[in-house]
Order: C-alpha cells, then sequence, then structure tokens
C-alpha cells in the first residue's frame, strides 16, 4: 500500500502458508515487527532467529532472505522507508545483534500505530502517514538508544546516509557532502580514514560500483546501470568498472547472469 513519498508502503502479513522472501535484495529500508510466532532472517552469512516481539531491519542492497518456522510460523507488520529523517532515527537505535535484530517490544506499546498506519489507503494522508511512521521509528530510538558516538563516527555515518539515498544523482559529490553537513574537505577526509579507514572519493565510488554490479547481475543494460549509479557517461563508467573489477561491464553482467542461472 504506498502512502507517502519517503515511505514506499506498510502492510501485514500473516505467513501461516510458510511465505518466504529471498534470497535477494531490496533498494530501500524496511523495518518488521513480529506480532507473534518465530522465524529466521539471514542477512548475508549471518542468520538470525526472531520470535514475538523484536523486530529485523532490511538495508539497501544487502543480501538477504527470511522466512518463517514451519511448527510456528511468524505473522508480522512492516514499513519500507527512505529519507534522511527516518535513517537518522534508525541510526540511533541500539541493535541487539549487529545492525539487523532490535529487541523486544510489547504488543500494546507499537502495534496500535502500525496498525493505524496501514489503514490509511490514500496518498493524500501525506502528512498523517509520515507523523505515524517518525512516531513509530522515535518509539524505538527511545527504548534501545544507542551509546553515544564520537564526532568522527557521526559525521562518518551521517555521510555514508547521504551517499546511501543520493548515489544514483550525477551531481551528487564530496562537495555536495561538505555543504550539506556544513563541514570541510579535511574534516569530512579526516572521518572516513579514521572509521573506515579510506578516502571520502573512493568510498562513494566504491558504493557506485558495488551497486553497479548487483544491477548487471539482475540483467539491467550497461547504460542503465551507469545512469541509476550516478554516471551520465556510460563509456566513462565502462572504463572505471573495467579498471576497478577487471572486466568490462557488459561481460561481467552475462557472466554473473550465466552462473546464476546455473543449477
Amino acid at each position: 500500500m504506498p502512502i507517502a513519498s519517503n515511505m514506499i508502503s506498510s502492510g501485514r502479513q500473516n505467513c501461516s502458508d510458510l511465505h518466504s522472501w529471498g534470497p535477494g535484495i531490496r533498494n530501500c529500508y524496511i523495518l518488521h515487527y513480529i506480532i507473534k510466532g518465530k522465524g529466521t532472517f539471514i542477512n548475508g552469512n549471518k542468520s538470525y532467529a526472531v520470535s514475538a516481539g523484536e523486530s529485523f531491519v532490511i538495508r539497501p542492497f544487502d543480501n538477504i532472505m527470511y522466512f518463517p518456522d514451519e511448527s510456528d510460523p511468524w505473522e508480522y507488520t512492516w514499513i519500507d522507508f527512505k529519507g534522511e529523517k527516518y535513517v537518522s532515527l534508525l541510526n540511533r537505535i541500539d541493535f541487539t545483534r549487529d545492525s539487523s535484530v532490535i529487541g523486544s517490544i510489547k504488543p500494546d506499546d507499537i502495534l496500535p500505530l502500525f496498525d493505524m498506519l496501514n489503514r490509511i489507503n490514500s496518498t493524500m494522508q501525506k502528512n498523517t502517514a509520515e507523523g505515524i511512521a517518525l512516531a513509530i521509528l522515535g518509539i524505538y530510538a527511545d527504548k534501545f538508544k544507542s551509546r553515544a558516538k564520537s564526532g568522527e563516527n557521526a559525521c562518518f555515518d551521517s555521510a555514508r546516509l547521504l551517499i546511501e539515498n543520493n548515489f544514483y544523482k550525477p551531481d551528487f559529490d564530496l562537495t555536495v557532502i561538505c555543504n550539506t553537513l556544513c563541514i570541510s574537505r579535511a574534516t569530512l577526509h579526516r572521518c572516513f580514514v579514521k572509521v573506515c579507514g579510506t578516502a571520502p572519493g573512493s568510498y562513494l565510488m566504491k558504493y557506485r560500483l558495488e551497486r553497479a554490479k548487483e544491477l548487471l547481475k539482475r540483467g539491467f543494460s550497461v547504460k542503465s546501470t551507469a545512469l541509476s549509479c550516478g554516471f551520465s557517461d556510460s563509456l566513462y563508467f565502462s572504463k572505471l568498472f573495467k579498471a576497478a573489477v577487471g572486466e568490462p561491464p557488459g561481460r561481467y553482467g552475462k557472466r554473473s547472469s550465466h552462473a546464476a542461472d546455473m543449477p
């Protein structure tokens, strides 16, 4: 059910039919709250058992899969969202297991808001939907407050968030990040080197190329992939891709697609 510009949808799923999803990737954030039952959430090479009252979060372009327990299948409610104001609240949450699972919340404390959000079926109620969604994330952020972060970590998290939400724009670069965060290039560079050991320009380029690899694996053309990852010139993109990956994007896409089709 589409409900707002920064929110894609919300809903509720009863998995008594053992409905599952994946493996695959999503291009947005998705927060799931388990109403009853239990199941398994897999993110990359890590597997998490999740039960009633707990929540799990899917992040853009993570390779994920989730499925219900056969003897006690879960029922969950969920929100898909993008946008800095939503993700900034998400980043304040202290996850109990890595960056995927959130501790238990009583249904009475959170479920009425999810139900209210799911009843909204008109985009004319955008402001109401956004307010409810922010309230839901606010409850999580207040109950599971993340430990205070250093200045460098906070700077890195904010810049990373901007990259995740804007990498597809051709005019998005380090200048935009610095202007948005009101910091100098030197400060931005110091934050990235200290937190992740790489320069911000290299981080942005690697992020774009990793997203490009995912799209090529899914059968996107070289031109479409370039445009979807912030490169207005597909020839320039092809040159960068070959230098970084070791083969042209077209060949990479065909090889990856062929490998995925093999039994």
